[in-house]
């Protein structure tokens, strides 16, 4: 007797038989891709979306994760470019829930919960600060896969839509609003299979570095705690003060070591400065002793301008005089990460140039 016909399959040939044909293909993604934001135009066209959705589940169900996280990644980053056109908040809790579950069926726990956390912001701000049992899978997953209680959910629910009242224009971007609530729902470790998996909003990105320039340097804080936070195991606080000193991001370490991050200590310390000119040698040495003081032996420097040649020549001095590592991320290193570069990576590189002393 012949299995009955995915009914995936089946929907998606009333909507859109030539889409179906494409998933054969060995590059079916890289079709898809390419097709698909033609087919949903300059309009919020659901029948398009929906279309998307089904190509990318079918390839879930034969087996190619990786190509449906692609393709609903690709779907999310569709509907953020609607919102662009329509000046308009459109709900984009269909691609955060699927990549959620399609991130824990590849092993990525922690990107999954992440996800998740995206996709109950988004609900939230759909009903009004409320996330039903009945209306959404955002409750179920949450509380029956993740343990959390009912009344956090709800608490992150009000959280989220009071924030989005306050300030509108971070309605927008869900991963602004989950940026500025409390963290106590990250208690996931990442497991070695995402270590190196990087992945960031660039559209939230490139706002944020549209309004570099400020006078208190606000925004330059926040795109690097939103950078640092997509790291997987990176636990990022902004803005706190000690008795002596405000630190601009304090960053924890966890989950297994197992790369060049084993090397960076279970703390760090980061310092923003988004100036006109370059982060100088005086920089460079206070920051060091604010390193010193936290028994840290990594730090980030994020300087919009980069660092003065004194300032290169102090960092390479600090790191032979006491061991450490002060890493410069600059605009353009900034702009690469926010256009899909891999911040692990760059990191990688930036860490090995001042350990090993490489050419720049």
């Amino acid at each position: 007797m012949s299995q009955p016909e995915d009914e995936c399959v089946v929907e998606l040939r009333k909507l859109d038989e030539s889409i179906l044909s494409l998933i054969g293909q060995r590059d079916a993604t890289a079709r898809l891709l390419t097709t698909l934001p033609s087919r949903v135009g300059q309009g919020l066209t659901e029948n398009a979306w929906r279309s998307w959705e089904l190509a990318a589940v079918i390839l879930l169900r034969q087996g190619r994760a990786h190509e449906g996280a692609a393709l609903f990644w690709g779907l999310y980053e569709n509907m953020l470019e609607a919102q662009q056109r329509s000046s308009s908040r459109v709900h984009k809790g269909m691609p955060l829930v699927r990549l959620s579950d399609t991130f824990l069926s590849l092993g990525f726990p922690l990107h999954a919960k992440r996800y998740m956390m995206l996709t109950l912001v988004e609900d939230a701000l759909r009903e009004n600060g409320v996330v039903s049992p009945e209306t959404t899978g955002t409750y179920f997953r949450l509380v029956w896969g993740y343990g959390m209680s009912h009344d956090e959910l709800a608490h992150y629910a009000r959280d989220a839509n009071q924030k989005a009242l306050a300030d509108a224009s971070l309605a927008v971007f869900p991963e602004a609003l989950l940026q500025d609530m409390d963290q106590r729902w990250q208690t996931e470790l990442p497991a070695a299979a995402e270590s190196l998996h990087f992945r960031i909003n660039k559209y939230y990105a490139r706002h944020l570095l549209s309004l570099l320039g400020d006078a208190q340097g606000t925004t330059l804080e926040r795109l690097a705690e939103y950078c640092m936070s997509c790291l997987p195991g990176c636990r990022v606080r902004r803005r706190v003060r000690s008795v002596a000193t405000d630190y601009d991001l304090v960053c924890a370490v966890e989950g297994p070591g197992l790369d060049f991050r084993s090397e960076l200590g279970s703390y760090f310390v980061c310092e923003c400065k988004d100036w006109s000119g370059a982060a100088d040698f005086t920089t460079v040495a206070k920051f060091c002793r604010v390193l010193d003081s936290t028994k840290a032996r990594f730090g980030i420097l994020f300087s919009k301008n980069g660092l003065s040649e004194p300032g290169h020549r102090e960092r390479l001095k600090v790191f032979h005089d006491r061991g450490i590592v002060i890493v410069v991320l600059d605009l353009t290193d900034l702009q690469s990460v926010a256009a899909g570069g891999n911040l692990v990576t760059l990191l990688r590189e930036k860490y090995e140039e001042v350990r090993l002393d490489l050419h720049r």
